[in-house]
């Protein structure tokens, strides 16, 4: 088994931004403790349960952000989706993360007009119980009442899907047993009619594919904790510029 220089591994990774970044606030998406949050990060929401601390939410924060980023260097194509995914499960590997194997899967819709939203709460759901399914739907309603020229939405929309093609993420990081977990949804969108507003397309399951993947991850903190300025330090603000706080009731 290779041993892994974690921190030279960060210091020599390469990284590319998206397309386009969130409207800045000044000092960043700020993490709250004790409360029920959610952000847009990059082309992934991530949500957090009360119980996780801060500097677990911001550790959580960066990982995903920074994995994305290097994946986003290796695999810049659409088409290349696949690779890109696998790209960021393995940085996210180096970086400290235990995330457990899964295949994709095809959705399946009973009827024949289906919605990405509804399929995203059955999806998440099924695979990670009814605490994933409370935080989900109030992260999609609070972005759903969101307008089109919200700068939040003008950018995840850019980032996560073309005319035909698109690939997101959603996650839900808590606690259990002093460890954060994250439970990690992944789904990829192909159709022959128009993507809009991505989480809430609606289509007939003719025109439309979507495939997804359910996986959970827990992080080694003495790890993290080695990489935690490093990976700050190669971020170099960009945590401000596609981290966005999504407020949700």
């Amino acid at each position: 088994m290779t041993t892994i220089d974690h921190v030279k591994y960060v210091k020599t990774l390469e990284i590319q931004s998206p397309i386009a970044g969130f409207p800045s606030t000044k000092g960043g998406a700020p993490v709250i403790e004790g409360a029920e949050q959610s952000f847009i990060n990059d082309k992934s929401l991530v949500s957090f349960v009360s119980d996780v601390s801060g500097q677990r939410r911001n550790d959580v924060l960066n990982s995903i952000l920074i994995a994305q980023l290097a994946a986003n260097k290796q695999f810049p194509d659409e088409l290349q989706i696949l690779d890109w995914y696998k790209a960021f499960i393995n940085v996210l590997n180096n970086l400290g993360w235990t995330i457990e194997a899964a295949e994709f899967s095809s959705f399946r819709s009973d009827t024949d007009v289906f919605e990405v939203e509804n399929a995203i709460i059955d999806i998440l759901t099924n695979a990670f119980g009814e605490v994933f399914k409370t935080v989900i739907i109030k992260t999609l309603a609070s972005i759903k009442g969101l307008s089109d020229a919200n700068g939040k939405i003008t950018a995840f929309e850019k980032n996560t899907h073309s005319l035909s093609r698109g690939a997101f993420q959603i996650g839900l990081a808590k606690e259990e047993n002093g460890v954060v977990m994250i439970q990690l949804g992944t789904f990829m969108l192909t159709s022959s009619s128009q993507i809009k507003r991505i989480l809430f397309f609606k289509s007939t399951k003719e025109k439309t594919r979507l495939d997804y993947c359910s996986r959970k991850g827990t992080l080694n903190e003495e790890v993290y904790a080695n990489i935690r300025k490093p990976v700050s330090d190669k971020l170099a603000g960009k945590a401000t510029e596609f981290i966005a706080e999504v407020e949700i009731n």
